[in-house]
């Protein structure tokens, strides 16, 4: 008798997010013995992807090494697809996992395409309607859906975009967002503030946390931020406003030169994820142009004011756990203001939860794998399926 042929499946990663949304997926992947796993870092945030791998136990199979100084962005996915297509020749997976809309989401699956190896999209069907917002993740994942096999959409919303678009309904499985399952697995072990954090600020002051850098955030927009910034703690003399800056200097000459010093303004160099995610903890609120933001705030019930002119994560919006308040310097400051005179608003975000996942997202695209892999359609009950935000 002839032995049993495993199912082998790649995963490929290049930036942190990639990697915290990809390891409690691939936990499970591995600990399922018909499946081998072989997972592929193309190494764009490199400290940081070491850190979540060895967070979660994880270590990569091969790291393709592509980034390089003043790398632009053809530059970077021509060395991505050419480093995936000669990968994918020699290993020749009968799956290949992408996530996200990265470059490295991108090249790989249309390496794999041309190879005609089946494409996995986690987070599949997330859309903002505006292809220059955000800038390139938009187009990356519009075109990753014309590769994909297997959709696992995190919610009805990505689902029905991905319907709207013509895409095969029985190849749409909603999950739930991979996020959700590793900040579970993260939260216990991240109780306190981090050390600077801690000594920087008064403890019984209230936190904001704040991060932009987006590449629509750049110039005038960013300014527009700094300025609702230095209003907001002129407002509010119990508060301490915390910006992990951005390594990127448009973002830092733009920061530096438009918030002047101030005792509970702490601009500090980048956390780690885990220092973060305790940061954010601890936040009475959190500014933000970041897509992941909006999708892990709300496990904390921290409310979310996203300085963006449109989010391809509404589900949050909807039920307002975030509010979406764009650039402008009134706006920002005006919604501030509502959220940290309401004593009420994290206690509602807290009781509506999570809108993005429950954590189990990562044993649905599993079970849907191994489905589609015996040759069945992958559909999962409502029982199975992520049904939080399911319409009406």
């Amino acid at each position: 008798m002839a032995p049993h042929k495993k199912l082998k499946i790649s995963a490929v990663v290049g930036t942190r997010p990639e990697a915290i949304k990809m390891a409690p997926l691939l936990q499970c992947l591995t600990a399922v013995p018909d499946i081998e796993t072989h997972l592929i870092s193309t190494g764009q945030h490199r400290s940081q992807l070491d850190q979540v791998f060895s967070f979660f136990n994880i270590t990569p199979d091969i790291d393709l090494e592509l980034m390089k100084e003043n790398q632009n962005l053809n530059q970077l996915a021509a060395r991505a697809l050419n480093g995936m297509d000669a990968l994918l020749e020699e290993t020749s997976p009968d799956l290949l996992l992408v996530q996200g809309d990265t470059t490295t989401a991108f090249a790989g699956a249309l390496a794999a395409f041309h190879r005609e190896i089946p494409v996995g999209h986690v987070e599949a069907g997330l859309r903002s309607g505006d292809l220059q917002n955000p800038f390139p993740e938009e187009a990356n994942r519009k075109l990753i859906s014309t590769f994909t096999t297997l959709n696992f959409a995190p919610t009805y919303v990505a689902r029905n975009h991905l319907l709207a678009e013509g895409v095969d309904p029985s190849s749409i499985i909603t999950t739930g967002n991979t996020v959700v399952d590793a900040l579970y697995t993260i939260s216990n072990k991240v109780t306190e503030l981090p050390k600077d954090v801690a000594q920087a600020v008064i403890s019984n002051h209230r936190l904001i946390l704040v991060t932009a850098h987006r590449r629509e955030s750049w110039g005038e927009p960013l300014k527009n931020i700094c300025s609702a910034i230095n209003e907001i703690v002129r407002r509010f003399d119990d508060v301490e406003i915390v910006f992990p800056i951005h390594k990127n200097p448009k973002v830092r000459d733009v920061v530096f030169k438009s918030i002047p010093e101030h005792k509970r303004i702490h601009i500090i160099e980048p956390l780690d994820y885990f220092d973060f995610i305790s940061t954010m903890k601890h936040a009475s609120l959190v500014l933000s142009d970041s897509g992941g933001v909006q999708e892990e705030a709300p496990t904390f019930g921290v409310p979310v004011l996203v300085m963006r002119k449109t989010t391809e994560r509404p589900e949050a919006v909807n039920i307002n756990v975030s509010k979406l308040v764009g650039t402008d310097t009134d706006e920002i400051v005006t919604q501030a203001t509502a959220a940290l005179s309401d004593s009420k608003f994290a206690d509602r975000i807290a009781r509506t939860g999570n809108p993005f996942g429950d954590g189990h997202a990562s044993e649905r695209i599993v079970s849907a794998i191994l489905t589609w892999h015996s040759g069945k359609t992958p559909y999962l009950s409502e029982r199975e399926s992520f049904v939080f935000n399911k319409p009406e």
